[in-house]
């Protein structure tokens, strides 16, 4: 059974935290590699954590893994510039 609430909260999160990301900024410098480095390590740490209990959809955390798109998703969309 998958409980679509912690997906759609963490989606509307993710997509909030990612339009809010600069990268035009003259102290910070995001590459392609970084991006994958940080999208490897959010997949491990929603493996590691895993769902509540009483979820019982994935064995990684569904929450923490839409927040992890809704950032990227959410760079890409509404990337805001200088």
């Amino acid at each position: 059974m998958i409980s679509f609430g912690p997906i759609i909260f963490g989606l509307i999160l993710g997509l909030v935290i990612g339009s809010r990301i600069r990268l035009d900024v003259n102290d910070t410098h995001f590459t392609l590699g970084a991006f994958i480095i940080i999208l490897i390590a959010g997949i491990i740490v929603a493996w590691q954590s895993g769902n509540y209990p009483f979820y019982t959809d994935l064995p990684a955390s569904t929450a923490f893994l839409s927040a992890l798109i809704g950032i990227f998703v959410g760079k890409l969309i509404f990337a805001r510039s200088k």
